[in-house]
């Protein structure tokens, strides 16, 4: 029998408790946002741009961001702005697997069946990129998320598949994104040959001081909250904190919340932060 949500659901009253104390009309710090409605800094922005002029130009790119400071967003937001009727995309996040494995995963993105053999799936695939590319007139788009697991082999595979007409030509757009060990990676000697085919690189960093403080301001108002809610030394204990990073701030602010509402404030300060961090990340 399906079941919903009563008054009797601890969750819910624990949410309806929040959106009544805070004014909000929905949670603020949840992941559940639309791309609309996300927080999108200069660098965010700057990088959605240069993903486009990647994908117009074609080759290979590369995206490095610490955990929590947006890649899989900038990488959603990027994928779902490409028109469907120009553009085909292989997204593929199991990267930590042996070279034929990364094929047959490639493959299926490309909406093909793959086949047992390791040479005859990479065939299959450039085939298939010749073919969106150069007949249908679609740019084929293949984006490796958490490329930092990649082994150095399998890197190397990546570069063979994007050689076309004896490396003359570049049909298909590669967009390698991990954590920062992937840069690291890309800088060791064995991995020189697809490095140098590198066209851009795109850090992601941190949020800085004043950005926590826009960023905190923009998920209260998305939420329905028209006043402050965290004072200013609140706001600067989460930038020291979460160390700018969105997933921590998120997780460290709506515990914030909580203690806030179970000690019937209804504001944040920095001893409501101290306290927080100390239940969400002890030492």
């Amino acid at each position: 029998m399906k079941t919903t949500k009563t008054t009797n659901d601890p969750m819910a009253r624990l949410e309806t408790r929040l959106r009544s104390t805070f004014g909000f009309t929905t949670l603020p710090f949840t992941k559940d946002l639309r791309l609309d409605q996300a927080f999108h800094t200069d660098n965010f922005v700057r990088g959605l741009e240069r993903l486009g002029y990647l994908v117009d130009r074609r080759g290979i790119g590369a995206v490095f961001g610490t955990p929590g400071t947006g890649k899989s967003t900038l990488l959603r937001g990027f994928i779902e702005a490409l028109p469907k009727t120009s553009h085909v995309v292989a997204y593929v996040d199991h990267t930590n697997c042996a070279v034929g494995d990364l094929y047959r995963e490639i493959a299926r993105g490309f909406g093909l069946v793959p086949r047992y053999r390791k040479a005859d799936v990479m065939r299959d695939i450039k085939d298939q990129v010749v073919k969106l590319s150069r007949q249908k007139k679609v740019r084929p788009v293949l984006v490796l998320d958490d490329a930092h697991l990649l082994a150095a082999a399998s890197l190397d595979e990546v570069r063979l598949l994007t050689s076309f007409d004896q490396d003359s030509s570049d049909d298909l757009t590669v967009i390698l994104a991990g954590h920062p060990q992937l840069d690291t990676n890309l800088r060791l000697a064995v991995n020189e040959a697809i490095a140098q085919r590198l066209v851009l690189r795109v850090h992601l960093s941190p949020l800085g001081s004043k950005e926590v403080a826009e960023y905190l301001a923009f998920r209260l108002e998305q939420a329905g909250r028209t006043g402050a809610l965290f004072l200013p030394d609140a706001v600067e204990a989460l930038f020291r904190a979460s160390r700018g990073i969105p997933r921590v701030l998120d997780r460290l602010a709506e515990h914030c919340l909580l203690l806030a509402m179970k000690a019937k404030k209804l504001d944040v300060d920095a001893d409501l932060v101290t306290e927080a961090v100390d239940e969400v990340e002890p030492r």
